[in-house]
Order: C-alpha cells, then sequence, then structure tokens
C-alpha cells in the first residue's frame, strides 16, 4: 500500500548523484543584578540540552505562582555534559553562575544571570537534561539517579533559504548524509555539499549531533564540517553561507524545535532512512506543524528528552524536582496547557505518539505503542491552530471529564475524555 505521507512517492538519489530535491537574555528594570542562585526561592538546577527551555519557561511561571514558589535555573551546556553532572555521587555542580526566567511576564523571559557558589565548587545540579540517552555520551548512571522521559524530540537537516532564493534542495538519504558528515563530501563527493567549509555541525557534547550520529553510523566526534556552539550559532552559519550566494552547498543539523521556528529562513530535508523507499518531514507537509511521520514512525530521527536526578526508591529524592519532573513527564497534569506549548516548542509528547523504540537506546528499532491515556487529538488541534488551520475532525467531540473517564459526549470506538477531546484511550 502506497504510504499517503511518502514525499512526492518517489526515492531519493543515490550518493554520488545530485540529491534532487540569542537565547536573547531580556534583563528587567526590576530584577536584582546578579543575585547568588541560592538566594532565590526554592532553587531547582537543571542543566544540560537547550530543548528543553521553550516549555521551562511556561512552566517557570506556573511553580513561580505556587503557594511554596519553585526558582528553575538553567544552563544549556549540552547534552552529554548534562548527563556528565549525573555520573558522579552526588552529583556534579553548576558554576559560572545560572540564568533563571522573569516570571511577571506574560511570555516569561531570562533575567539575567544568578551567581553560583564557585568559592566552593559551585551549586549543585538538580536535573540533568539531555536529547540522547546516557550512552551515546559514552556514560554510564547508577542506580543513585534514574532517566525520566519527557517530550519526543526530532532531529532534522536543514538548509537555508530566503524569501526570493536560497538552497533548491529538498530531500537527502541516509547513504548521503552519512558521506557528508563522514567525510566530508569530499573523498565520495554528493553534490551539492561538497564543500566541507559549508557543511555546519555541532560538537560532540551536543545531543542533536549525537542522536543524528547514531542513526546514520558515524561517531559523533568524527563529524566532518564547521562547528557551532550551540543551535543559534549554526543558523547563523547557514545565513553566512546564504548570504555569501552558497546556500547550495550549505546544509546543517538541527532540533525540530529550532527548525519549526525559523522556515521563513530554513526548510527542513526530508529524510530517506536506510531501506526507506521514500524520503518524509516530520511532519505531514512543510506547511503543517504535526509531526505526524515522527509520531507514526516514518520519520525515523527521534528521541524522548532525557530528564536525569537523583532518587529515592525510584521517586525524586528533591521534592521540588519530582514537581518539576512529573510536569514535564505529564504524570501530574500542569495548571497551564503543556500539550500546547510543546506543540510550539516543536516537540511531541508522549501521549500523542504511536510508535515507540523496543530498547532503551537511541536509534533503537521501532514497535507500536498504545499510551495510557491518549492525547492525539489534543496535540492536533494545537497544531493546527499554529499552521492557521482549521481544527482536525477529532475536535468535532468535545468533553469534560476527567482523564480516562467515559464522557456521555464522546461516540463509541472514542469514547474516553482526554485533555477535553475524546480518544479511544
Amino acid at each position: 500500500m502506497k504510504n499517503p505521507f511518502c514525499l512526492f512517492g518517489k526515492r531519493v538519489a543515490a550518493p554520488g548523484l545530485a540529491v534532487a530535491a540569542v537565547l536573547v537574555l531580556a534583563t528587567q528594570a526590576h530584577a536584582v543584578a546578579n543575585p547568588t542562585c541560592a538566594s532565590l526561592p526554592n532553587p531547582v538546577y537543571i542543566a544540560g540540552s537547550s530543548a528543553v527551555k521553550p516549555f521551562a519557561a511556561v512552566l517557570a511561571q506556573a511553580l513561580a505562582a505556587q503557594a511554596t514558589p519553585i526558582t528553575l535555573i538553567y544552563s544549556g551546556p549540552g547534552s552529554c555534559i548534562g548527563v556528565g553532572y549525573m555520573t558522579t555521587n552526588p552529583p556534579g555542580k553548576l558554576t559560572g553562575g545560572g540564568t533563571y526566567w522573569d516570571t511577571t511576564l506574560a511570555t516569561p523571559a531570562f533575567t539575567g544571570t544568578c551567581t553560583t557558589d564557585d568559592v566552593n565548587g559551585g551549586d549543585t545540579v538538580n536535573i540533568g537534561v539531555s536529547d540522547v540517552y546516557a550512552a551515546s555520551c559514552s556514560a554510564t548512571l547508577d542506580a543513585s539517579v534514574q532517566d525520566f522521559h519527557g517530550p519526543i524530540q526530532t532531529m532534522t537537516f536543514v538548509v537555508p533559504i530566503s524569501s526570493t532564493g536560497g538552497s533548491t534542495q529538498g530531500a537527502i538519504s541516509a547513504e548521503a548524509a552519512y558521506l557528508i558528515y563522514g567525510f566530508g563530501g569530499v573523498t565520495h563527493p554528493v553534490s551539492p555539499w561538497n564543500d566541507a567549509s559549508y557543511i555546519e555541525q555541532r560538537a560532540a557534547t551536543s545531543g542533536t549531533q549525537q542522536m543524528v550520529a547514531a542513526y546514520l553510523g558515524v561517531p559523533a566526534a568524527k563529524f566532518k564540517g564547521h562547528g557551532n556552539g550551540s543551535s543559534t550559532l549554526l543558523i547563523g552559519s547557514l545565513a553566512t553561507s546564504l548570504n555569501g550566494a552558497n546556500a547550495e552547498k550549505a546544509i546543517g543539523i538541527l532540533g525540530a524545535d529550532g527548525a519549526d521556528k525559523n522556515r521563513t529562513s530554513l526548510r527542513e530535508l526530508a529524510y530517506q532512512h536506510f531501506n526507506q523507499s521514500c524520503a518524509y518531514l516530520p511532519d505531514s507537509s512543510a506547511m503543517k506543524f504535526d509531526k505526524a511521520n515522527t509520531r507514526d514512525g516514518h520519520y525515523p530521527i527521534w528521541g524522548p528528552l532525557h530528564l536525569i536526578t537523583p532518587v529515592t526508591s525510584g521517586v525524586p529524592t528533591n521534592a521540588n524536582v519530582k514537581t518539576v519532573i512529573d510536569y514535564l513527564t505529564l504524570a501530574v497534569a500542569p495548571s497551564f496547557d503543556l500539550i500546547t506549548v510543546e506543540a510550539k516548542g516543536g516537540v511531541v509528547p508522549e501521549c500523542a505518539m504511536s510508535v515507540a523504540h523496543t530498547e532503551e537506546k537511541d536509534a533503537a528499532p521501532m514497535k507500536a505503542f498504545s499510551p495510557t491515556h491518549s492525547c492525539a487529538c489534543k496535540f492536533d488541534v494545537a497544531a493546527a491552530a499554529i499552521a492557521g488551520a482549521s481544527a482536525p475532525a477529532c475536535a468535532t467531540h468535545t468533553c469534560t471529564a476527567a482523564n480516562g473517564t467515559t464522557d456521555a459526549a464522546c461516540p463509541t470506538g472514542a469514547k474516553i475524555c482526554n485533555y477535553g477531546y475524546c480518544e479511544a484511550k
């Protein structure tokens, strides 16, 4: 049966042939200049991946408004560094300061930095966040910590575009990507990406690079091309290629959260994995934000956000940390619309997925998956709103019962009311 999501229903060209197809720190006038991090109300230190930023900002506002407020303090040095904080007992310490959110704003923004206790070695990290499993970072976690899974992240290949031109490429195969990032596009030329000066990579400590590496079979530390210390810098490098009339040669790797926010200057490439017959975008089309092909397994480069923290009998030892992780994993329904926040952030809650990995490792094979309480309709509604599209058919039936409770408004076959919409489970 021909898959309706297959890009044009065509294969991507083989290697050797043309492949067709700041963070801004907002300092508010009323903010205290560089307070000590420990002096902020109930600080929880989160360090590692940058993917947590979009929904952590909204979460920070909700946590600050609680009867017992919690302050999120954040640092984003990279996924593997986040894992590294959790490979010692007690966990590693954050030095050089952290950033925290101004929760008085309608859209929370960073106020600036707070000062860590560097004289005494820094402030202990509470949650190490990573885009990949610890093993991908060549690290081992002992029984004193646990890896809790947050929303699903998708990693993409992107090229620079503008309203008047840019790259004409629309797709890439795994074989071509292997040669581009494994050999710099030079030893085994892959047109038009045959100049390593315009092949943009991140770094071996980046979760984006580690995940792409796991799928391509190229060690993250061996990637070819120009290195970038952050997603923001990589986007800037692609923009430089565009302005320098080298857009056709340029390519980069980026999380879908960053790609989605920059669709006027970047194009995601449809990706054809090894042994696939077609190339797929993460979404059902370039105009959507539904992550349909990620959610059903046609687009393969994805994995959960990893929230690693010390535990006692499987429960986060720090009560404030437990509150944060319960929200980010949807173990407890937050007081705000986290699913919509995640859709806007380019990530997918596990409850909207229909596939899962068969093993606890990156790039593991996939299997069918049915969440305990599906939020597929809720996510589809949120994604349609982002695209300015009409609501999906499932939105016809809204309901008011609590999650997992039958609602009289729900039709047969979708009788359970989850997050305001009728689901089969």
